[in-house]
């Protein structure tokens, strides 16, 4: 059994249908032109003629009416605000485990807060006895010069 390469070929997915098709115009061509003609009104019904649209179409008028009850307040009353329901977590049971590891992770990132605020505030103070102390060649920008 012989198995076409195009039968697995999925970069254009209409083969099959483009296959049928071409089977089909093969066989018209080779039918007599009555029978083709006659086939063909069968299959496909008469199309329905319709008018052309029109090019320019006519001019919109705006029309300016009076009404009579209207207070000029509010047209729509609202009785009450929308309701937005917006869908809920539901929480289940958490085991012990889990409440410790997410209370293990919340802590690292405190520390990790706490330890740089407080990496900042040192080096803070120690490029503020820098400036005092050592006397240098080309001061930092704000030290005095000894």
């Amino acid at each position: 059994m012989e198995i076409k390469s195009t039968q697995f070929d999925m970069t254009n997915p209409f083969v099959p249908l483009q296959q049928r098709v071409h089977q089909f115009e093969t066989v018209l061509r080779q039918m007599p032109p009555a029978q083709r003609e006659q086939l063909l009104a069968e299959l496909l019904p008469p199309m329905p003629m319709h008018r052309p649209a029109q090019a320019i179409e006519p001019a919109v008028t705006m029309v300016t009416v009076k009404v009579e009850d209207w207070d000029g307040g509010a047209v729509v009353q609202q009785r009450y605000p929308t309701a937005v329901l917006r869908p809920r977590r539901i929480v289940g049971y958490i085991p012990w485990q889990w409440r410790w590891i997410v209370a293990g992770i919340r802590l690292t990132r405190i520390v990790h807060k706490s330890a740089k605020m407080q990496m900042k505030q040192f080096n803070k103070l120690q490029r503020q006895i820098i400036r005092r102390v050592l006397p240098r060649h080309k001061a930092m920008r704000g030290a005095r010069a000894r």
